[in-house]
């Protein structure tokens, strides 16, 4: 399937549904050095195999990202334009970023920033990664606090399943995407999920496909706020003494939950809170606030942002939006405590 994506004036031809390699086939790629930007771990599983789609006698680069998700940094960022530097700068690129989500982006604004003419084509190999591909932004970050910023949409985005690995915790971070397209945009597509996917063996053994439409759909009319939904909690963890105990997609797992009910608790709308809880339990969720973090530093955290002018979307309802807030004191207190004794609660 093919569509024409558009978000913020810019535009990208969307391809999914078919083969990485059929595109290939059908594409002519003129007198340009394809330069592929990726992880390791893709790159030892992918390349032989990417490497016997092009023709032989088309220049072709590699510059190899390590597999962290957060590889848009200034550090990799500088490397690769060290490694760039090296080539004939009168050539016409075509950057083709393969991999995590970091590499999207790293490609994204290496496109849009280089003084190289270039053309951007997107590989993304998980749904997260994807649905980075379609907020029409890319950030370079330094320690994990962005720190550059610009406006871009690849020329072309090729979301091939038959090359994603997403089994067992990719599956889950996968998921999520789902989850905040249903808080953010609609209730009826949370449910759906709840239905659907109603135990751990149901999400590993079902395929996501059916949901891209309605999800690539979500992301077109609110995909920055669904990207950034749970944002401003998450980073109460980077603040913290023993926020390296946390993944960086439990951090923003965990911001999302509790976003989600400060916002209940805020706007007092009507939903099943501790029945989400018990079935993202179910579907293998790590969800527990780690004891080692002081409920004080956490909040302290957060409250950093705040006083810094950041804001998160509060919800009217799920699946409706109500406007952008910046939490208070007692609020924030008041959210960590509920979550851990809704937690209490559960487990009995």
């Amino acid at each position: 399937m093919e569509l024409v994506y558009k978000k913020n004036q810019l535009q990208t031809t969307i391809i999914y549904g078919e083969t990485f390699a059929s595109q290939i086939k059908s594409a002519s790629f003129d007198s340009k050095h394809l330069f592929l930007i990726t992880n390791q771990r893709y790159y030892d599983l992918f390349s032989e195999k990417l490497i016997q789609l092009f023709d032989d006698k088309q220049e072709l680069d590699w510059y190899i990202c390590k597999n962290d998700s957060h590889c848009n940094n200034m550090k990799e960022l500088e490397s690769l334009l060290a490694f760039l530097s090296d080539f004939d700068q009168q050539q016409e690129f075509l950057f083709l970023g393969v991999g995590n989500e970091g590499v999207v982006q790293l490609t994204h604004f290496l496109h849009e920033t280089s003084v190289l003419t270039s053309d951007c084509w997107l590989l993304p190999l998980s749904i997260e990664s994807l649905s980075k591909s379609l907020i029409a932004e890319a950030q370079i970050e330094l320690k994990n606090h962005p720190v550059l910023y610009s406006k871009v949409l690849a020329e072309k985005i090729i979301y091939d399943h038959t090359l994603t690995t997403g089994q067992g915790d990719g599956k889950l971070v996968d998921f999520v995407v789902f989850i905040r397209c249903g808080l953010v945009c609609s209730h009826d597509f949370l449910r759906m999920l709840f239905k659907n996917y109603s135990d751990a063996t149901r999400l590993n053994q079902q395929s996501f496909n059916g949901m891209l439409d309605e999800m690539i759909g979500y992301y077109e009319k609110e995909g920055q706020t669904i990207d950034r939904f749970g944002q401003l909690f998450e980073q109460g963890f980077l603040e913290t003494e023993n926020g390296h105990l946390l993944s960086s997609h439990m951090k923003r797992f965990l911001g999302c939950l509790l976003q989600l009910l400060w916002s209940q608790d805020v706007s007092q709308f009507s939903f099943h809170y501790k029945n989400f809880m018990i079935w993202l339990i179910r579907l293998g969720f790590p969800v527990d606030f780690p004891e080692q973090i002081l409920v004080s530093d956490y909040v302290e955290g957060v409250l950093k942002y705040v006083n810094c002018g950041e804001t998160a979307a509060l919800l009217k309802d799920i699946g409706q939006l109500d406007s952008m807030q910046q939490p208070k004191t007692d609020e924030l207190l008041k959210t960590v405590e509920q979550y851990k004794n809704i937690l209490k609660e559960i487990r009995g």
